[in-house]
């Protein structure tokens, strides 16, 4: 029997929220059908021969991952992260979420494996900070763009490869991977004109849904991390979504209940999880939901205007910021709780201060179960004023449970696309920008008129 994620609807439902705000079930006459269909469609998305999110446990790519990181471990003190949006979210929420939070600064922590740090924007004040802190003689940098052309990626790539080479010469290359997509892209080409390593990434993986391909993955090797438990968690509730009958399916039944809530009229979607290593789960989550589903066609060519905006919220901090709007504004939101069950070490509070029983009273408790109590009581407060939400409970965090959780909210995501009949994969609402950017930096094409013809912009 598979060890499967929490999933607790009972939030959301009219039966305990009282009047008309909630849903009477998982299951409409019309969604059945819809949903058998969206797990058929899952079905060959597993069964495909090409790679995609929802079969990277069954491909070649991560033994390549494990390979290579095996081959580099123990070599370098530091690791680089150089990406943006889906190349780096999920891999720094892998990271905050199993290694210790002062990783770079406790080596009896680390043990052999290196420090981790990321260059996620075009800012070159964090570029000069990240020099001013590695060395090249001892630094491993990992380039991931699918299509190498991403300018911001590129331009902190060319930064880096001028400081290594000027530090190490021709042995620049040596302290670089590139993961990019499988072909003749870009990135393949530096990679076979300088003999650098290079990582492949499914072209049918998008680049949000990529961190359990060689985008994540290796990063966490790297880390020390077994990304084989990462995949086998990413396993167990995909296989669970397709095996498991409707009525007993966690996957399709949050799925169906959240799809109905949204098109009902909520308009916020958020994340919250009561544990600091999960903070950038929140971060990922929001561009995986908004980049995926906000979209202005269907599949037919029909507009549409479909999508809700995902707010990304860390328990108990964000009781203290944005639970007053959640409780008393626009009953517009559905709230995701994520629930940890057992913390990785226990933290007791002293039972001290007993002259003030204003706070004597938390004496004897454990921190884990005053964070824990925070969450249902603030799940529970939101239910006496007819607000919807819902909890997703991880025994703890670790590399199974973790891949579980990303797996998770991947698949509904998909899900929800295919019952708002749109594509899920693509973002044509970036691109314009991305053109506009090449031309103001003088790429040869991209000129304001010819991005205008590209893209159908009113330019006035």
């Amino acid at each position: 029997m598979r060890n499967l994620i929490g999933v607790r609807l009972e939030r959301m439902l009219t039966a305990n929220l009282g009047g008309t705000s909630g849903l009477e079930g998982p299951f409409t006459p019309g969604l059945r059908g819809a949903l058998e269909s969206v797990r058929e469609s899952l079905q060959g998305m597993v069964a495909a021969e090409e790679g995609n999110f929802a079969n990277t446990f069954r491909r070649p790519e991560p033994r390549m991952v494990q390979e290579l990181a095996r081959r580099l471990a123990g070599s370098f003190e530091d690791f680089v992260l150089v990406g943006i949006g889906g190349s780096t979210w999920g891999t720094i929420a892998i990271q905050a979420a199993l290694c210790h939070t002062e990783w770079n600064s406790l080596s009896k922590k680390r043990g052999s494996a290196p420090r981790f740090h990321f260059l996620d924007n075009s800012d070159p004040d964090a570029m000069s900070d990240l020099l001013d802190r590695v060395d090249p003689r001892r630094a491993l940098v990992n380039v991931v763009s699918k299509s190498g052309t991403t300018a911001e990626t590129a331009a902190n790539f060319m930064a880096l490869r001028a400081r290594f080479e000027g530090a190490l010469g021709k042995e620049w290359n040596r302290r670089f991977v590139l993961t990019t997509d499988a072909g003749e892209g870009l990135l393949q080409r530096i990679a076979a004109e300088h003999s650098i390593d290079v990582l492949e990434i499914p072209p049918a993986t998008g680049g949000r849904f990529s961190l359990l391909a060689a985008v994540g993955l290796f990063p966490a090797a790297m880390l020390g991390l077994d990304v084989s438990r990462l995949l086998e968690g990413a396993e167990a509730i995909t296989v669970d979504a397709l095996e498991r009958p409707l009525e007993q399916n966690r996957l399709l039944n949050a799925a169906s209940m959240s799809w109905q809530w949204f098109r009902r009229g909520a308009s916020t979607n958020v994340l919250m999880p009561y544990s600091r290593a999960l903070r950038f789960v929140a971060n990922w989550y929001v561009q995986l939901w908004g980049e995926s589903l906000g979209k202005r066609l269907d599949r037919e060519g029909n507009v549409c205007h479909t999508g809700t905006t995902p707010l990304g919220a860390l328990g108990a901090a964000d009781q203290h910021s944005l639970l007053q709007l959640f409780m008393e504004g626009p009953a517009d939101k559905l709230i995701t709780f994520v629930r940890v069950e057992e913390f990785k070490r226990p933290r007791p509070i002293p039972e001290i201060f007993g002259e003030h029983p204003e706070i004597a009273y938390l004496g004897g408790h454990d921190m884990a179960e005053l964070i824990k109590a925070e969450q249902e009581s603030t799940a529970e407060a939101l239910r006496r004023e007819g607000r919807g939400s819902r909890t997703l409970v991880l025994p703890r965090i670790d590399e199974y449970w973790l891949g579980q959780l990303f797996q998770f909210l991947m698949l509904e995501t998909y899900v929800n696309g295919e019952l708002s009949n749109i594509d899920t994969f693509d973002q044509p609402g970036v691109e314009a920008g991305k053109l506009l950017t090449y031309g103001a930096m003088g790429r040869e094409g991209y000129e304001a008129p010819e991005v205008a013809e590209l893209e159908g912009l009113n330019f006035g």
